[in-house]
C-alpha cells in the first residue's frame, strides 16, 4: 500500500511567552471555511495565518474554538503568553499546541474531531481577525489486488479495500494511469465504514502489463494504491504455425493424458493413506514460503474454547481433539484444499485448521451457506460479506481460494509492518488478523496477538489444529 499526497510539515511549539508576530498579516476572509483533511490517528495543522504584516505588540491573544455545535467549545486559548487550561473542553486536553503564526496543531485526530473551527487573533480591543477552518477526518485503508482466471479461460484483475470513511472512489488504471472501464461496487459495513471493489478483464485492459488500483477520498489528496503485473501465459497461438503447432498440440495432449492417469493414481494413494502419518506422494512441497507451521509457537485452545465444546482436555490436547472430530467431514474437501495449498503456497493442514475452527468442516453452516451463529459470514472459511464480495458456493475451491488469498495478503501486511518478527511470528500474527482485523492486531506485541481474537486463542488454536492435520493426511 502506498499513501500518497498527505504530509505534515510543522514544528511543535507548546506555548510561547508572547504571541509572536505572524509571518503574514490579515486573515483569509472567504465566503466559506478553509478546508483541511486529516487521517484518523495522525496529527493535523489547522491554519490561522494572515496575509499582511501586523504590529506584533498589538497581538495579545489567540483563541481557537469549535463552532459547529449548539454552542462553541473552547479548544485552545492563549492570553498574554499563557494557556487558559481551565476554559478548555475536556476532549481537547493535552491534544493541542499553538504554532508561532497562531495555527493550531491537533494531535491524534479522532473521528469526532470533524467539524468547523474558528481562530480569533486579538490585536487589542476592539480589533480582531478571524479564520474559519473545516476539518474533515478520514479513514484510509490498504488496497489489495489479485488476478483470477475463470473456467472459460478469461483473466480478470480484482481490487478490493475495506475500512474507509467517508465513502471513497475506486478506479483501475493502466500503466499510463489512464482510467479503465471497470465494474465498481461499494457497501457499508456494520461499523459505518465503507468497502469498495473493482473488476476488469485483462482483455478490456488491452492485455499484459501493470495495472493500478487507486482508492481515494473525493476532493482530497488522500489515497491508497496497489499495483499488479499481469502476464497471460495462455494467449492464443498465432496463425501460420502449421505442422509444428499441430505436433506441439499432440505432444501436449499425450502429456495431459499421462498427467491425468498419474493424478488418478495419486488420489487412490492419498485416500488409502489419509489417516496415517505417511507423507503424501509428491510430499516434497514444503509450504515454507510464509513460514514453517511446525515451528510456530502455540498454546492451543483456551479454557473457554474447550468448555464451549464440552471438552475436559485443555490447550494443544483440546485443539487436537477438536481437529480429530472434524476429520471425517474434512476429507470431503481434501482435493480442493490441496489444490489451493499448492497454488498459494499455504500448508494444507493450515487451511484445514481454519475450516475446522471456523465452520467445523462445514457442519455449522445453514442451507444458504452462511454461519449458524453469524449470518454475515459465508462458507467453510467464514468470509464476512460486509468486508469482501463473497465468491463461489460455500464448499467450493473458489471460496477457499478467496479465503486463503486473503490470508496471504495478511501475511504480507505483517511482513511489512512487523519486519523484526520472523516468518513464523508473522504467520501467527496474520492468523489473528484473519479474525480480528489488522487495525486491532498490528499495534500489539507478538505475545499479545491473540488477546483481541474470540476466546483469546484463535491463532494458537488454529496453529495447534494445523499441526494435527499435517500429521493426519493433510
Amino acid at each position: 500500500m502506498k499513501l500518497t499526497g498527505f504530509s505534515l510539515v510543522c514544528c511543535f511549539v507548546p506555548l510561547f511567552s508572547s504571541v509572536a508576530p505572524p509571518v503574514s498579516g490579515r486573515p483569509l476572509h472567504t465566503g466559506s471555511p478553509v478546508r483541511v483533511s486529516a487521517v484518523l490517528g495522525k496529527d493535523v495543522l489547522l491554519p490561522c495565518h494572515l496575509t499582511t504584516p501586523v504590529d506584533a505588540p498589538r497581538v495579545v491573544a489567540v483563541e481557537w474554538s469549535r463552532v459547529d455545535g449548539p454552542s462553541p467549545l473552547t479548544v485552545h486559548v492563549v492570553r498574554d503568553g499563557e494557556e487558559l487550561v481551565k476554559e478548555k473542553a475536556p476532549e481537547y486536553l493535552r491534544r493541542t499546541a499553538i504554532m508561532e503564526d497562531g495555527s493550531l496543531k491537533l494531535l491524534g485526530v479522532q473521528q469526532r474531531d470533524s467539524g468547523t473551527y474558528r481562530c480569533v487573533l486579538l490585536r487589542g480591543p476592539p480589533v480582531e481577525d478571524q479564520v474559519l477552518v473545516s476539518l474533515i477526518v478520514v479513514q484510509v485503508s490498504e488496497v489489495n489486488m489479485f488476478v483470477r482466471r475463470t473456467a472459460a479461460n478469461e483473466l480478470f484483475v480484482h481490487c478490493e479495500s475495506s475500512g474507509w470513511s467517508p465513502k471513497p472512489a475506486v478506479s483501475l488504471l493502466d500503466s499510463g494511469r489512464s482510467v479503465l472501464a471497470a465494474q465498481v461496487e461499494s457497501s457499508v459495513r456494520p461499523d459505518g465504514l465503507f468497502s469498495v471493489w473493482a473488476l476488469v478483464s485483462v482483455a478490456a485492459a488491452k492485455g499484459n502489463g501493470t495495472l493500478i488500483c487507486r482508492v481515494e477520498i473525493p476532493e482530497t489528496s488522500l489515497a491508497s494504491e496497489d499495483t499488479v503485473s499481469v502476464i497471460d501465459e495462455f494467449d492464443s497461438p498465432q496463425a501460420g504455425l502449421g505442422r509444428d503447432f499441430t505436433l506441439v498440440i499432440a505432444i501436449v495432449l499425450i502429456c495431459v493424458f499421462a498427467a491425468v492417469s498419474a493424478a488418478a493414481l495419486v488420489r487412490r494413494i492419498v485416500k488409502q493413506r489419509a489417516l496415517t502419518d505417511t507423507p503424501l506422494l509428491g510430499g516434497n512441497q514444503t509450504y515454507t514460503e510464509y513460514g514453517d507451521i511446525s515451528l510456530v509457537e502455540t498454546k492451543g485452545a483456551s479454557e473457554d474454547t474447550a468448555r464451549a465444546n464440552s471438552l475436559a482436555s485443555r490447550e494443544t490436547e483440546a485443539s487436537c481433539e477438536l481437529a480429530e472430530r472434524d476429520l471425517d467431514n474434512m476429507l470431503k474437501y481434501k482435493d480442493i484444499i490441496k489444490s489451493v495449498a499448492d497454488k498459494l503456497s499455504i500448508p494444507p493442514g493450515l487451511i484445514a485448521a481454519i475450516i475446522s475452527r471456523q465452520s467445523q468442516a462445514g457442519t455449522k453452516l445453514t442451507a444458504s451457506g452462511f454461519g449458524e451463529n453469524d449470518q454475515n459470514c459465508f462458507g467453510l472459511m467464514q468470509i464476512n460479506k460486509h468486508y469482501h464480495a463473497v465468491k463461489g458456493n460455500p464448499f467450493s475451491e473458489e471460496h477457499l481460494d478467496q479465503g486463503v488469498t486473503f490470508l496471504v495478503q495478511l501475511i504480507k501486511t505483517m511482513k511489512r509492518t512487523k519486519p523484526d518478527w520472523n516468518k513464523e511470528q508473522q504467520l501467527k500474527g496474520a492468523l489473528a488478523c484473519y479474525i480480528a482485523g489488522e487495525d486491532r492486531v498490528i499495534p500489539l506485541t507478538y505475545e499479545e496477538v491473540d488477546s483481541v481474537t474470540p476466546n483469546a486463542d484463535f491463532a494458537n488454536d488454529v496453529v495447534a489444529r494445523a499441526k494435527w492435520f499435517a500429521s493426519n493426511g493433510f
